[in-house]
Formats: structure tokens, sequence, C-alpha cells
């Protein structure tokens, strides 16, 4: 069901409700429910407001506009960032140490650069131009955490240009290296014909292989495309999502064994 509920992301509205990943996660997060944006496929806490709440309305619209005010600010500031993002306090080691090894050509610290200077770009936007350069210069070494973050900040098109070519690039790149959550997100760009032609086969192999990688992202997304899937697509999904090298002996015959290479004829024969 959809509801007036923003996307932080992408700023789309008529969110729909999202399940809980855990009753750990409902538990640790009271007044709150998980939505999915319809535009950009985000998952996202949003405060939920109960009906009937009588004379204690105020304090509940009280405490939901400074949820609300604060999930607009850390989706200015935060744009597409994973969950251990460096806190604000890190700014000093960024500045040091982080930089002059990104300098020197450290890969991972040039992604940890980037990632950090996008955490401040909210206030100064010559940082997340800076910190754009550095997740280039880290995807282009191969650095797949820096390809998502580059293509999910194209796609959103929050603090660069909106390029969809770009994030079909860089997600593309990410999820065919491995990564989970390239994956998931690659998977994404099909499910809803972002960049892409919408090709629920496709976005369903990305889902498996991010499921089978233990991303749970990947499990739920890979569960409802399954569910938009005639019986003949589905065992397709599940056979492109296996790679040939491995799908190769299951194809074969049961009982029958593999031919036997030729014999070369004996001298004289």
């Amino acid at each position: 069901m959809s509801t007036s509920v923003c996307c932080p992301s992408c700023t789309a509205a008529a969110c729909r409700k999202s399940r809980w990943r855990s009753h750990e996660e409902r538990a640790a997060h009271p007044g709150m429910h998980p939505f999915r944006c319809p535009a950009c496929g985000d998952r996202f806490l949003a405060p939920v407001h109960p009906q009937g709440s009588g004379r204690r309305w105020p304090m509940w619209a009280a405490v939901g506009a400074a949820a609300a005010v604060a999930a607009i600010l850390a989706a200015t500031v935060i744009i597409a960032f994973d969950e251990d993002a460096p806190p604000a306090a890190d700014t000093a080691t960024t500045s040091t140490s982080t930089r002059a090894a990104a300098e020197d050509g450290d890969v991972e610290a040039q992604f940890r650069l980037g990632r950090a200077l996008l955490a401040e770009a909210g206030s100064d936007a010559r940082k997340g131009e800076e910190a754009g350069n550095w997740l280039k210069r880290a995807a282009g070494a191969g650095h797949t955490g820096a390809m998502v973050l580059l293509g999910k900040r194209y796609r959103s098109g929050i603090g660069t240009p909106q390029n969809f070519e770009l994030a079909t690039r860089w997600l593309g790149e990410a999820a065919r290296a491995g990564d989970p959550e390239g994956m998931v997100e690659f998977g994404r760009l099909y499910r809803s014909g972002i960049g892409v032609e919408p090709d629920a086969v496709e976005a369903y192999v990305w889902f498996n292989r991010a499921a089978a990688a233990m991303n749970m992202e990947g499990v739920h997304e890979r569960d409802s495309v399954a569910l938009k899937l005639n019986p003949e697509d589905l065992r397709r999904a599940q056979a492109l999502s296996i790679d040939e090298a491995e799908l190769a002996p299951a194809m074969a015959e049961p009982g029958t064994a593999a031919p036997a290479e030729p014999v070369a004829p004996a001298a004289g024969d």
C-alpha cells in the first residue's frame, strides 16, 4: 500500500510499506516502519503515527517532525552511503593519513577519502566534486565499493548530474566483479527499467546471485520478482543465475557417462 512518505534518496512520493527483516530490527526501531521506494528501489525507515493517540498527538507530531528533518538532512549529506560510513569525527584522519595514502595510489584509501568527503558535501559543494574524483580513481582501479557509490550517485542525481548510462556502467561493473551490493543495485535497474530495458528475468538473475552471496536485500528482491515470472521464465532465470561451468554437469542425462577420449591406434595397426 502506498503512503505519503517520501524517499530520502530520490524524494519520490507514494513509497510503499516494506517488510521487517527480523524481529530484532523491529524491536530496535519503535515508532518506525520500513518503506520501499518505487522509483529508485531504496529501502528506508520512517516514523509511523498511530491513529487515536488522543491528547498525546502533539508530542508524536514533534517527534515525527524531528525524525523527518533528520532523514532529509541525512539524505542530503550522505548520498548513496553504505551503513559503515565513517563518522564526522574521522575528518582529521581523512585529511591527513588517509589523504596521503590516497595520493600515493592506495585504492582503499581513495575509496575511504571519497566516501568521507561525500559526508561533508552538504556544507561544501566542492567536496562533493572532489569526492567524485576520488571515487572515480578508486573505481577505475577496480574497487567495487567505489563503483557502487558512483552508480547510485549517478542514478539519484543528487550532488551530480543524473546520468542513467553512467549509473548502469558502474553498477554493472560492480555486479559482474562479484560485489553483492552491486548485484542488488544492478538488478534494480532491470526491475525498474532505469538505464536499461525492463527485464524481470535479468533482474531475478542478479538478485539471485546476490542472495547466493548472503545479501538479504537480494533475497527479498529475488522473491518479489519471482512472483511476476511464469514457470518457464523462472526456470530460465534460475539457469542463467548459475555459471555455465557449474551448470554443464547438471545438464547431462542422469546415468550416462561422459564419452571416452578417442584412443590413438597402436603402431602397426
